[in-house]
């Protein structure tokens, strides 16, 4: 990937604003990725398209893996009835008006250099993260590369746009 490649992606997403600023070390206890996985470095992509509403699942928050979504918060994404039914939908349609392609509330996926590993468990390789909000998209969608960060632990992801950083005098 390079900067302004464009890839179909799928998979963990969160919005920029909790993942701007912060060092790779930092990111990897935010989304809950074990220690030293990003140590080679990660890719940020930022989605150029927002996914519909059948494209994406609630995921919850970061503290609870992906392996663990339903054993934690249930069948958040099999509604049982007509109102449930509904009221999923209506959330999805409000998640989906808080998303944007450009600035801080855009979609990226964090695509780390050091890939999943089928000899860990789950459970190690995905521990508990800080809480951050993310959501699984499971049909691909148009992402662009956005930067590549370095330098662990310290690299931080600074995006070509969406940060601003306040200076208090």
């Amino acid at each position: 990937m390079t900067n302004s490649t464009t890839v179909p992606l799928k998979g963990f997403f969160t919005t920029q604003i909790y993942l701007q600023g912060q060092t790779l070390a930092e990111i990897e206890r935010r989304l809950g990725f074990d220690s030293g996985r990003l140590s080679q470095g990660a890719w940020f992509a930022a989605a150029t398209v927002l996914p519909n509403p059948e494209d994406f699942e609630f995921a919850g928050y970061s503290q609870v893996a992906g392996h663990r979504t339903k054993e934690q918060y249930g069948d958040i994404n099999d509604p049982k009835n007509k109102n449930e039914q509904e009221a999923y939908d209506r959330q999805k349609k409000s998640i989906i008006n808080t998303w944007k392609i450009y600035g801080s509330n855009r979609l990226i996926k964090v695509i780390p250099m050091i890939g999943h590993s089928y000899q860990m468990g789950l459970d190690y390789q995905y521990p508990p993260g800080s809480g951050i909000p993310q959501w699984r998209i499971i049909k691909p969608i148009i992402c662009k590369g956005i930067c590549k960060v370095d330098d662990y632990p310290n690299g931080r992801f600074i995006p070509e746009e969406g940060l601003v950083f306040t200076k208090y005098v």
